[in-house]
C-alpha cells in the first residue's frame, strides 16, 4: 500500500496548483448571500458559533488536519496532526462541539513529523496513538503510544510499537475488554491489556469501497478509519481518494460488520461526504470521526480546505449525523458553507 502519497504530493504541488487557486475558468470562489459578521476566538480566528444557536463552519480555522476526538462524559477532547512542530498534539477542549480551547500540548519529546493520531480513554487512563514519520537523527518512522491519568497530563514518555509500514492508527476496544489498532490499508492488530505493546503482526480485515474509475482522485490511499460500535454492529469510517491532489478527491466512506474481524459490508451510499465541483466552499472533504452530542445526536468532525485560501491548510468542519431505520448512518449539512443549527 502506498505510504507517503499525501506528503509525496504536497512536495510535487507545493504551492502551485492549489497554492494560487485554480484559474478564474475552472474554479469560482463562493458567494454568500449575506456576508457573515464573524466574532473573533480568542485566538483572533473566526468564531464559528453565531451567537443565536447557529454555527458556520470551520469549528476550528486554520490548520487542523485530522481530527481525533473523544467524549468523556459532558467533555470533549480534541487533537490533531501537528507534523514538525512541537510542542506537539495540542490538545482542545468543548462543551458544545463548536468553541473550543487549547489546554495542553502532550506531545513534548521530538520523535518526527506526527501524522494522525487517535485520542483515547480506555481503563480511566488517555492514551495517544501516534504515527510518525523520520525528519532527523534520533527520530522514527513508526506508531508510538504516551498515556496519562488525566487529559493534563504529565503525558508518559513515547513508547515505540515498532510499526513502519502503516499510519493513522485507531484504538479500540472490544466488548470482551481485548484491544486494538485498526490502521491505514483496511489493517489492524492485537495490542496488550495495558494498551502499550503490540501483538503479533497486523492482519487485513477490510477492503475498503473503491470509487469509480473516471473520478478525479489523487490515489486510493485508504486511511484514517475510525471505529464505533452501534448497536448489533461495529462501523469503520475511512479516507480514500487522497488528501493532497484535487479537490474533487479527499472523500468519507463507511462499511459495518456484526463481528469486529469482518467481514465487512459497503455501506450502499458511498461516499457519504465528497465535495463534487470546485464550486464548493470547502475541497477536499474527509477524514471523519463521529461523536454523540450533548444531548444524545450524532456528528461528524473532518476537515477540509477553504476554497480560495487552500494555503491556510485543512480546518475542522462539524456536521450533523442521521441514523436511520435501515441501521446506517449519513453525515449531512451539505456542502457546510451556510449556518446550522448547533448541537442540542
Amino acid at each position: 500500500m502506498p505510504f507517503t502519497s499525501r506528503r509525496a504530493a504536497l512536495k510535487a504541488f507545493g504551492i502551485g496548483t492549489f497554492g494560487l487557486g485554480l484559474p478564474a475558468a475552472e474554479a469560482k470562489t463562493h458567494k454568500a448571500a449575506k456576508p457573515v459578521q464573524w466574532a473573533k476566538t480568542f485566538d483572533g480566528q473566526r468564531k464559528a458559533d453565531l451567537g443565536n444557536g447557529s454555527f458556520l463552519n470551520p469549528v476550528l480555522a486554520g490548520d487542523h488536519p485530522d481530527p481525533a476526538i473523544l467524549k468523556d462524559g459532558a467533555d470533549y477532547y480534541m487533537t490533531f496532526s501537528s507534523f514538525e512542530a512541537y510542542p506537539g498534539c495540542t490538545i482542545w477542549h468543548s462543551k458544545d462541539l463548536v468553541n473550543w480551547q487549547p489546554i495542553t500540548a502532550a506531545l513534548i519529546k521530538n520523535i518526527g513529523a506526527v501524522w494522525a493520531v487517535s485520542l483515547e480513554k480506555c481503563n480511566g487512563r488517555y492514551f495517544l496513538y501516534i504515527p510518525t514519520k523520520q525528519t532527523s537523527p534520533g527520530t522514527k518512522t513508526s506508531i508510538y503510544v504516551i498515556s496519562a491519568d488525566k487529559i493534563t497530563g504529565p503525558w508518559s514518555e513515547p513508547v515505540d510499537l515498532d510499526m513502519p509500514h502503516h499510519i493513522d492508527p485507531c484504538h479500540f476496544q472490544g466488548t470482551d475488554g481485548s484491544r486494538w489498532l485498526f490502521l491505514s490499508g483496511g489493517d489492524c492488530v492485537r495490542l496488550s491489556a495495558d494498551g502499550l505493546t503490540r501483538l503479533g503482526e497486523p492482519e487485513h480485515v477490510y477492503d475498503p469501497w473503491h470509487y469509480p474509475d473516471e473520478w478525479d482522485v489523487e490515489g486510493f490511499s485508504p486511511e484514517g478509519p475510525k471505529v464505533y460500535r452501534h448497536g448489533p454492529y461495529y462501523y469503520i469510517i475511512a479516507a480514500v481518494g487522497g488528501t493532497a491532489g484535487p479537490p474533487t478527491g479527499h472523500m468519507v466512506i463507511a462499511a459495518r460488520s456484526k463481528n469486529l474481524a469482518g467481514p465487512y459490508e459497503n455501506h450502499p451510499r458511498n461516499p457519504l461526504v465528497r465535495t463534487t465541483s470546485t464550486n464548493e466552499k470547502w475541497w477536499s472533504r474527509g477524514h471523519a470521526s463521529l461523536i454523540e452530542g450533548p444531548a444524545g445526536d450524532w456528528w461528524s468532525l473532518y476537515h477540509g480546505y477553504e476554497n480560495g485560501y487552500w494555503t491556510l491548510g485543512r480546518q475542522a468542519l462539524l456536521a450533523p449525523v442521521t441514523w436511520n431505520q435501515d441501521g446506517w448512518f449519513d453525515i449531512g449539512g451539505g456542502d457546510l458553507s451556510k449556518p446550522l443549527p448547533k448541537p442540542k
